[in-house]
């Protein structure tokens, strides 16, 4: 009979074989790439959720005295019933109706839906109208000037707002350094965009937390009119990023509000594309509108600024060196990293073929590459200047 033997252990030398050479170029960049997007998506949320337990921002309590008067401004091009149900949903407000007001700042419409929102209450809503459609800075500038309140609250017309939101936004501008208060949307599904809009409203509610959030929920926001900027310049992309900025480079914060909520549905994820390619393009653009943005001497909230908005942009190159050096790193853990990558980017291509008849997970894959493939292509618009300033329609959806 032949004898039993014992299979070879294998030599330290072979095991050597399946580890990643640490002096390999591909081994470092690839180390680098996964360090980069790590802080970014993961690093950051948790600091900054770190932070706002350990060192809270005191909360005002209330507002001293009689409530502040707030003009409720909203922005619309041919809304049609959107508009009209949205400015009934703020008159209804939980809010003492003499002192709340609203103006509708109309970029060109030609469906009508302005003046018959205004008939709801005459004496109470007012239109400020561009004669022709020149975009959504151009219409906010032509109608805060008309505002009567000394809080303005900035808001579009297709999501509605709870009844208490405007009385919760109001309350934290009893602190005198409080410029701007954002709001917090819910979106009634998280699968794809959903959960991604979760995962950022978290981050923003921990750095309002702990003193200023980085821009604001569009969809909801207020802030002191004096510090409306005069003028807002006409090629703005995102108002919503450009005047909470503004405020937080005056020397005030930007809080968040988490009880004032306004209500919107998930958008899919193509609908979102185009969304974040626009909103991409605004973040590129501030960067040259507000330079000083980049300057740590100048902007309080620099690091949060980076981590939150700068290094997002830089993500996709990221991606695409980790999947690279990956690819051309010897050792197993390489090549096992980059087989994990060609699946889950699988995963997403799948989500993509079969949009809506896939399950969370393939979802999130296809959510996380349409978004940083929206990058890439908003960089591309901004330098080709194809960003629009004007609405992206996005059926009765809103922004996020």
């Amino acid at each position: 009979m032949t004898p039993l033997t014992m299979p070879a252990l294998p030599r330290a030398a072979d095991l050597l074989l399946l580890l990643p050479q640490p002096g390999h170029p591909a081994v470092v960049w690839l180390g680098i790439a996964l360090l980069f997007l790590v802080a970014t998506y993961a690093g950051y949320p948790l600091a900054i959720r770190v932070k706002s337990l350990l060192a809270p921002r005191r909360a005002a309590l209330g507002l001293p005295g009689p409530l502040p008067t707030v003009t409720c401004v909203v922005a619309a091009h041919d809304e049609g019933d959107s508009l009209v149900a949205k400015v009934a949903n703020l008159l209804a407000l939980d809010y003492p109706a003499a002192k709340l007001d609203v103006v509708i700042a109309d970029d060109g419409s030609g469906d009508g839906a302005p003046a018959r929102a205004r008939a709801l209450s005459p004496e109470r809503v007012r239109v400020a109208s561009n004669p022709t459609q020149q975009g959504k800075p151009s219409a906010l500038a032509r109608a805060v000037p008309l505002a009567r309140g000394e809080i303005l609250l900035l808001c579009d017309s297709r999501q509605r707002f709870d009844p208490g939101a405007a009385a919760a936004l109001v309350r934290p501008f009893a602190d005198p350094q409080v410029g701007a208060v954002t709001g917090r949307l819910e979106l009634d599904c998280a699968r794809g965009p959903g959960a991604y809009w979760r995962y950022e409203t978290a981050i923003r509610i921990a750095e309002g937390r702990c003193g200023s959030v980085v821009g604001a929920t569009g969809a909801i926001y207020a802030l002191r009119r004096e510090l409306f900027p005069d003028p807002l310049p006409p090629e703005t992309i995102l108002d919503d990023v450009y005047v909470p900025m503004r405020v937080v480079l005056s020397g005030r914060s930007v809080v968040y509000a988490e009880d004032a909520v306004a209500f919107d549905r998930e958008l899919d994820t193509r609908r979102e594309f185009t969304r974040k390619v626009r909103t991409l393009a605004g973040n590129y653009q501030l960067l040259f509108l507000l330079p000083a943005l980049l300057n740590p001497a100048t902007n309080p909230v620099f690091w949060r600024f980076f981590w939150h908005k700068v290094a997002r942009l830089l993500c996709p190159w990221a991606l695409l060196l980790a999947l690279v050096s990956a690819w051309l790193a010897p050792g197993l853990l390489p090549q096992a990293t980059f087989a994990l990558q060609l699946y889950f980017y699988g995963l997403a291509l799948v989500g993509h073929l079969r949009l809506g008849k896939t399950g969370r997970v393939t979802a999130l894959c296809h959510t996380f590459v349409a978004l940083n493939l929206a990058a890439v292509w908003a960089l591309w618009c901004f330098t080709s200047r194809q960003a629009r300033v004007a609405w992206v329609q996005t059926s009765t959806l809103g922004d996020l």
